[in-house]
């Protein structure tokens, strides 16, 4: 919902995704036996998204979260689902998304 670098590695450590994502950008971990696992420097800002519903943030806002496993069970253990009226940024981020959906269904 914010700026924030993320860093995802490969089981074997092998890095398989880097950048600095923007408010609305969105990156799909891949399924593989063993989950990939984040580093991100503004957890705060990173959320994310499973059947529908938004789970996080990842952390505190400014906090670096390292070595977390995207692995969905877990994630769904640890996060709650979240209100998306508690951060300003998920607010656009889904308003923007509802906008879409309703443009490609016209």
């Amino acid at each position: 919902v914010r700026p924030s670098w993320v860093r995802g590695r490969s089981a074997d450590g092998t890095v398989i995704f880097e950048a600095t994502m923007q408010a609305g950008d969105t990156w799909e971990a891949p399924l593989t036996e063993e989950p990939p696992t984040l580093r991100t420097g503004e957890s705060g800002a990173i959320y994310f998204a499973m059947n529908e519903k938004f789970y996080g943030p990842v952390g505190q806002t400014g906090a670096v979260t390292s070595n977390l496993p995207l692995e969905i069970a877990g994630l769904k253990e640890t996060y709650l689902p979240v209100d998306i009226s508690t951060d300003e940024g998920l607010v656009r981020y889904a308003e923007a998304k509802a906008a879409a959906l309703t443009q490609d269904s016209e």
